[in-house]
């Protein structure tokens, strides 16, 4: 039994939703909201797999509330709900689950209900969460103390928080006195610069030894480095995880649902520092790369609603991916969901021709001209 939570500002369509998730049976609501900070308070003491959400809602857009939910509850599914398809990229950039248009049909929500299904039995067959202290560098920079989301090493300053950020960065090697003071301050002279740096080093090491964590800066000839004794760092983890998918090895849902757990955004993401750029294109690139390879591999094992997550979490971070976002028309296509892969397309068409004011490749309009074609067929599924 999966349980949802329902979020509209219209009694109308909740209602109607109920009714529908009700026939299909296995779907325990356990909140209906019109109002959507409410839902959220709510959500934290239930437990729930997923949130149907309106996107379009006076005072409050319910992407906005999405990022809210995913803060607190990465693990939590969002399905939106809308009249409106040019809010799909929106949603698709904030890595939802699924995308429903109204007036919402049975089959289609059928759909939407087996895939969250699959989601929560791959959640809950897959490696549990790491709830201990933990060095978290995806979708942003902080050290956890605890399982407590909200309990993580405070800093004193910005730049002792970078300081310890570009420590964990060269996992644990030396990193040179010079090369610090240039990548924090190379704005400062050498004599400033030094100073800067000996008071952070001071602040790190007496905020690491306040919190309790096994963690120690160590000084190392010219340079310093940080020993994270049993610290896990959620980045080395993905990597390992990136790097044995792209070689073929333990493909399955286990697998993607922990590197869907693990990317909870772009590596150090909100973070200036410039010298995280190159590797977190590196793994946005890596990223994408293995949930090719994850798409392939579902795909030919039948597993086509893992293979259609895969491609659309690929489009959601390379929006202007013509050769991706065709291999999502096609999947929609053989899967029977003609206007799912119209849509796409149209998606892809507001990226390239309105936002980068380019044409699309003639592949990718020959397949358009497919689909609406008067002679195309709907298949009933793969």
């Amino acid at each position: 039994m999966i349980r949802v939570v329902l979020i509209d500002d219209e009694e109308h369509a909740l209602d109607m939703l109920e009714i529908m998730l009700r026939e299909l049976g296995n779907v325990d609501i356990v909140g209906k909201y019109m109002n959507p900070l409410k839902a959220v308070e709510d959500i934290k003491q239930q437990q729930v797999d997923a949130v149907f959400l309106d996107i379009e809602m006076p005072g409050m857009k319910g992407v906005d509330v999405a990022r809210i939910i995913q803060t607190t509850h990465p693990g939590l599914h969002i399905i939106f709900t809308t009249a409106y398809a040019e809010y799909a990229i929106e949603a698709f950039e904030i890595h939802s689950l699924d995308y429903l248009l109204k007036p919402i049909k049975q089959e289609r929500l059928h759909h939407s209900v087996k895939r969250i299904e699959e989601a929560v039995i791959g959640r809950s067959g897959g490696r549990e969460e790491i709830e201990g202290p933990r060095i978290c560098c995806m979708g942003g920079f902080s050290v956890q103390l605890g399982k407590n989301e909200s309990a993580q090493l405070s800093w004193r300053t910005n730049k002792e928080k970078e300081l310890c950020a570009l420590l964990v960065h060269r996992s644990g090697q030396t990193v040179e006195s010079a090369a610090i003071m240039e990548a924090l301050w190379p704005e400062s002279n050498a004599e400033k610069a030094r100073t800067y740096l000996h008071t952070c080093i001071s602040l790190l090491r007496k905020n690491i030894r306040e919190s309790g964590l096994p963690l120690a800066v160590h000084k190392t000839g010219n340079g310093y480095s940080l020993d994270c004794g049993s610290l896990v760092c959620d980045a080395t983890e993905l990597e390992q995880l990136l790097d044995k998918t792209l070689e073929e090895t333990g493909l399955g849902v286990q697998r993607l649902e922990r590197i869907m757990a693990l990317y909870k955004g772009d590596y150090l993401e909100d973070c200036d520092f410039i010298w995280a750029f190159l590797r977190r294109e590196k793994m946005a690139d890596k990223y994408a790369q293995a949930l090719r390879k994850l798409s392939q591999f579902f795909k030919s094992n039948g597993q086509f609603s893992y293979a259609l997550e895969c491609l659309r979490r690929i489009v959601a971070i390379s929006p202007d991916s013509e050769q991706d976002s065709r291999e999502l028309m096609k999947l929609h296509m053989e899967m029977g969901e003609r206007k799912e892969a119209i849509k796409v397309y149209r998606q892809l068409e507001l990226e390239v021709r309105e936002r980068l004011n380019v044409e699309l490749e003639q592949e990718t309009v020959g397949l358009y001209q497919q689909l609406t074609s008067p002679n195309f067929r709907i298949r009933s599924g793969p």
